[in-house]
């Protein structure tokens, strides 16, 4: 199979090259900071989280992310947090640093406005050198850049969550930033496009131990189609849990995860496309969660925490 960034080199024929700028994770059910930032210091404080994920499994140069994050609640209304994310997609590879900083303004009793802020860098590379030595490829002079890696550039994101009781709804518009990001020693210009997600979920408690959790989510943004997620979770005693995942486009998904000793998360999801054979895609996702202020106490189990 052709390897899956050869349409970089119609785009390069500009000289231009657009990108998604924060990769797509999941987990966000044990760590919605992952999701948005604006939950910093809201679900599970105090704990590290590290993720590894692997996209287009079967297909030569899929995407594959590792991404590590951490919040807390600084202040009785005061969030932080922090994401770091490495991405690889074939010749493609991006890190991005980001801080964050949420205020939590109370509307009425049960209603609260959380504002969330994050701002960092992020520098991607390309490695044409791997085109110019392939024979399948016929060479080209902008090829011959070899590996081209773009200087520091400044991003942020802004986001907010709205809370009454057990349902939450937030908006989140990412890559907001300025200019392009050039590279080394070449015309061609990185720009991340800016992209947006609107989430929506009610948590309903059959009892003291069984809860189901329903998502909603949208996303859409500049040069990408608009795509709609239902997602729903079970879980028993805060402590264990399942999930199940549509994206318009033919894509399910199923996850798995629990607290398997005290203070230690962990947490695995699968995706699939109806629309292609099973061997040839797929997307698997393990994110690991060690909750610092509980690992090794002999408290009982507190299942994912909401301050």
């Amino acid at each position: 199979m052709k390897r899956i960034a050869f349409l970089v080199l119609i785009l390069l024929v500009k000289t231009d090259i657009y990108g998604q700028q924060f990769p797509f994770m999941e987990g966000y059910n044990m760590n919605p900071f992952s999701m948005s930032p604006a939950y910093a210091g809201l679900c599970n404080p105090k704990t590290v989280f590290v993720d590894y994920r692997s996209d287009w499994v079967g297909v030569e140069g899929g995407p594959v992310t590792y991404q590590l994050s951490y919040n807390d609640r600084l202040f009785k209304r005061v969030g932080i947090g922090g994401r770091f994310i490495y991405d690889m997609t074939d010749i493609f590879k991006q890190t991005i640093i980001l801080g964050t900083y949420t205020y939590e303004v109370r509307l009425m009793k049960y209603h609260s406005l959380h504002l969330g802020l994050s701002a960092g860098m992020f520098r991607n590379s390309i490695d044409l050198a791997k085109y110019y030595s392939d024979p399948g490829f016929v060479a080209d002079n902008v090829l011959l850049y070899g590996f081209q890696e773009s200087k520091i550039k400044f991003a942020t994101d802004f986001s907010a969550l709205y809370r009454y009781r057990d349902i939450e709804a937030g908006i989140l518009f990412s890559n907001v930033m300025f200019g392009s990001a050039r590279y080394n020693s070449s015309d061609i210009a990185y720009k991340p496009t800016k992209n947006y997600l609107v989430n929506l979920s009610y948590n309903y408690n059959f009892d003291r131990f069984w809860a189901l959790k329903p998502f909603v989510m949208l996303r859409g943004g500049q040069n990408y189609p608009v795509q709609l997620e239902l997602a729903s979770q079970i879980s028993y005693d805060k402590s264990y849990w399942g999930t199940a995942v549509f994206r318009t486009g033919g894509v399910w998904g199923l996850g798995l995860g629990g607290e398997i000793i005290k203070g230690v998360l962990l947490n695995y999801s699968y995706n699939f496309s109806s629309n292609v054979s099973l061997n040839s895609f797929g997307s698997h996702q393990v994110t690991l969660g060690v909750r610092l202020t509980e690992l090794g106490s002999s408290n009982q189990k507190t299942g994912i925490k909401h301050k």
